[in-house]
């Protein structure tokens, strides 16, 4: 792998890549994350919808996998002509229950439906905030935590300064490339991502190519 880094330069291999001056910023502060560029020079971003289907995708991901959540939430998309807090609240909680939804969620994201359609949360108002005004923002909503909320500003908005320290993929990852015993904890995390910054975003999609 070695050699073959030094016979190609991070320059060519990127250079099509919207992000690269970040990628190569990052890769001379860190010799793990070089190699891991290298290796996966074609890794994807973590992209969801902006607005309510986002979310509603989020939630169902929230302690699955990713192959279950795809299919329950393709079960749910099937239930609604147009995919919006409205249609979502005709739904029966029966119905959705039959796609896979655990009843907590189903919970979860009514309340974020009438959040919406009782006009207390606007997605343009709430676009416009700092990542941690943001964050803040929807941690108030019961069904959205930190990992929720995080997620969507890397997915749904492209924001490129997140870091979900809370993500098992992303622990599990970091534990492989540092050749950690074990997977860091929360608080590990954030002193490994602080060096990163302002781009921990880009480090969270390689390291996830990495781990799947």
């Amino acid at each position: 792998m070695l050699k073959k880094q030094e016979n190609i330069s991070l320059s060519n291999l990127f250079k099509d890549h919207p992000n690269k001056k970040e990628i190569i910023y990052l890769s001379k502060l860190d010799k793990d994350l070089k190699v891991l560029f290298f290796k996966y020079p074609k890794f994807k971003a973590f992209k969801r919808p902006k607005g309510f289907e986002g979310l509603i995708r989020l939630i169902t991901e929230q302690q699955l996998s990713v192959s279950s959540a795809r299919a329950i939430f393709l079960r749910i998309k099937k239930l609604m002509p147009i995919f919006s807090p409205e249609e979502f609240l005709k739904i029966k909680n029966s119905d959705l229950k039959k796609t896979g939804l655990s009843r907590p969620k189903i919970n979860y994201c009514k309340i974020l439906a009438k959040e919406i359609t009782s006009k207390k949360l606007s997605f343009r108002s709430l676009h416009k905030l700092s990542d941690d005004a943001l964050k803040q923002r929807l941690c108030e909503i019961k069904g959205i935590g930190e990992w929720t909320a995080e997620c969507y500003m890397l997915a749904s908005l492209g924001r490129k300064d997140i870091w979900p320290v809370k993500d098992l993929g992303l622990q599990a990852a970091l534990k492989e490339i540092k050749s950690l015993d074990a997977r860091p904890n929360e608080i590990e995390m954030s002193e490994m991502g602080a060096s990163w910054k302002p781009y921990r975003s880009i480090v969270a999609n390689v390291l996830w190519a990495s781990h799947d």
